[in-house]
């Protein structure tokens, strides 16, 4: 209940500053024009989750800024439209770690604009200035697993769940610590490990998917990795205490 009335008063927040500020046209939000409600586009980021990622707090900016807010609000007529009179699908999104339009649909969990733009020839391994390597990580940390599944089955043959990338992290590990419930009982077919510590260089600080679950209250992911035979690194043992 706590999380649901945080969420209401994030968006409350968010619209009062859009009316407030109209005059700038950063804040000229209109949350009608997206597919998804704003508690939706709230679970998948918000300033506590991949805050870096937050698609719909603000309209896009640059030389392909239509483009991009199309792609962000879900609006696949609109992109099509604009792939027909000759919009190139690899621009960047630099205002936002210069995402593609492939990457954004991804993570945020079109799968229509997915398949449309994969099938319109996007590359499927573009990257992005943070962590993103393929549209398959886009999709993990969003966490829709049509579109996972969809990706996974194009890039299988060059997809190790356990793979350690240059943080330490693995691929299930970036699904399961962003919370994605679904995902992680997805993978589970691929017996990924579950117990992959991970050391913050800064900190120190040691983590791994179930002590990060049970840390940010993601209990559903915490009970389903804990059934499965995860460890708390944090305690040594298979629960949340």
């Amino acid at each position: 209940m706590f999380k649901k009335l945080l969420v209401l008063a994030f968006a409350a927040t968010v619209s009062h500053t859009a009316v407030a500020q109209s005059s700038d046209p950063l804040m000229q939000v209109d949350y009608t024009k997206f597919r998804y409600s704003f508690n939706e586009m709230y679970r998948i980021a918000n300033p506590s989750l991949l805050q870096h990622r937050t698609f719909y707090a603000a309209p896009s900016t640059g030389p392909d800024a239509a483009w991009f807010d199309a792609v962000k609000q879900g609006n696949l007529a609109r992109v099509k439209t604009m792939v027909a009179k000759g919009q190139k699908l690899e621009a960047k999104d630099d205002a936002s770690q210069g995402q593609t339009a492939l990457g954004w649909a991804a993570f945020i969990g079109y799968t229509d604009m997915v398949h449309f733009l994969v099938d319109s020839g996007a590359d499927i391994r573009a990257t992005d200035r943070a962590d993103v390597y393929n549209a398959l990580k886009s999709a993990v940390m969003g966490g829709n697993v049509e579109v996972i599944s969809y990706l996974y089955e194009k890039l299988k043959g060059e997809t190790d769940w356990n793979k350690r990338e240059s943080d330490g992290e693995t691929l299930f590990l970036v699904g399961a610590v962003d919370g994605r419930y679904d995902f992680v009982k997805w993978a589970l077919q691929f017996k990924p490990d579950l117990n992959v510590v991970v050391k913050n260089e800064q900190t120190g600080n040691e983590t791994s998917s179930l002590s990060v679950a049970c840390e940010k209250g993601f209990y559903d992911v915490a009970q389903l990795l804990i059934a499965n035979g995860a460890i708390n690194n944090k305690t040594g043992k298979s629960s949340c205490q």
